[in-house]
């Protein structure tokens, strides 16, 4: 299920990358992103996420100054200082979420970090996960359960998909530590 925070992140996202966008403009970029793909993103919950984003000061709108085909101007808008904290704070979340479409959306804009943030981020996670793994793997089992959370499949199940999503980060960590991609800060020359 998608998350109100992951929306949030994506608009965020779409309109500091541009520095100035209109509510089309973020939906095509997340569109084009095919981020349909890793989360649950709808055109509603695009334009609500603005709308809400502007409410709370995150946003804020300013009138377009080119009339398309003589229509209305168009409501553009920029993060505020206030939303870029806000999007810094979920971008961190999202980073170290146990929730796949958060960490989707974090991996997608952990550019935007410095590198040595996303590495203490993603250690973190894989500390977290790893937690998890132990739990998962203390549960108690019975080959005829009398409960279905002692059923060996169900556990091992959780146990499986925990320990690729620990596979998973640390491919990441890994990719980041050696210096692939570029984060906020490092200028390409």
């Amino acid at each position: 299920m998608l998350t109100i925070s992951t929306v949030r992140l994506l608009v965020l996202g779409s309109i500091l990358r541009r520095g100035i966008s209109h509510g089309y403009a973020v939906l095509s970029d997340i569109t084009s992103w095919h981020a349909d793909t890793w989360t649950n993103v709808k055109p509603g919950s695009v334009y609500h996420a603005l709308n809400k984003l502007e409410s709370q000061g995150m946003i804020k709108s300013i009138n377009s100054e080119v009339n398309v085909k003589l229509g209305p101007s168009r409501k553009e808008y920029t993060v505020t200082k206030k939303g870029e904290t806000e999007f810094e704070a979920l971008l961190e979340s999202a980073l170290v979420s146990i929730d796949i479409q958060q960490l989707s959306a974090g991996v997608a804009f952990m550019d935007m970090l410095p590198r040595q943030k996303v590495i203490a981020l993603l250690q973190q996670r894989r500390i977290e996960i790893e937690r998890s793994i132990g739990f998962l793997k203390s549960l108690p089992t019975e080959e005829r359960p009398s409960e279905p959370s002692m059923h060996p499949e169900l556990v091992g199940i959780w146990v499986g998909y925990v320990e690729n999503e620990l596979a998973t980060t640390e491919r990441i960590l890994a990719h980041v530590q050696a210096g692939k991609y570029v984060f906020k800060s490092e200028e390409e020359k």
